[in-house]
């Protein structure tokens, strides 16, 4: 792995646990590993030019998820399992985990690139949603309400979730959606 990509997944990581606003350039260099004035030679646009790589990253990761679980044509079981990927998570970090792309959307205005950047990828994420409900036959206005919703109700349930130290928000959120995207 290069630098500059250590740099980017540390940035990733870190935000997933703190937030963008509370990362310095600092933090990423020191969990990455890297020499100190690398950080500027790979992002001379600093920390929002980091933040905006980190959350196109983990938007790109999380939307290969998606890919991969909706592949089997399954929509409702592609998201029982992707909110199950999400309870594993919260479980082997202690609740201290979150979702990059969440932090990124909830930045503060020094990173609004990184903001688009999450709006973007959750656009993409209920597209391929929509995309997988509407190849069940679901027409397309209620197939994109639809895909709209689990998106929303997935990342309003991990961060309950995780304020609450509970994979209880989660589980509940996937048997609703399970039962909705079934009909």
């Amino acid at each position: 792995m290069s630098a500059r990509d250590a740099m980017v997944a540390s940035a990733a990581a870190l935000f997933r646990e703190r937030g963008v606003a509370a990362t310095s350039l600092r933090d990423v260099v020191e969990h990455a590993k890297a020499p100190r004035g690398s950080i500027y030679h790979h992002f001379p646009g600093g920390k929002a030019e980091l933040a905006s790589a980190a959350t196109a990253m983990a938007g790109d990761f999380i939307g290969q998820l998606l890919a991969d679980l909706l592949e089997g044509g399954d929509p409702a079981h592609a998201i029982a399992t992707f909110v199950d990927y999400w309870k594993q998570s919260l479980i082997r970090q202690d609740f201290a985990d979150g979702c990059p792309v969440a932090a990124a959307a909830v930045s503060p205005e020094e990173t609004d690139d990184a903001r688009a950047t999450a709006g973007r990828s959750f656009a993409r994420w209920q597209g391929q949603i929509a995309d997988a409900l509407v190849g069940r036959g679901v027409r397309a206005g209620l197939a994109a309400d639809q895909a709209g919703l689990a998106v929303a109700a997935v990342e309003g349930a991990l961060i309950v979730a995780r304020a609450q130290h509970s994979t209880e928000p989660l589980e509940r959120v996937a048997r609703q959606l399970v039962r909705l995207l079934s009909t």
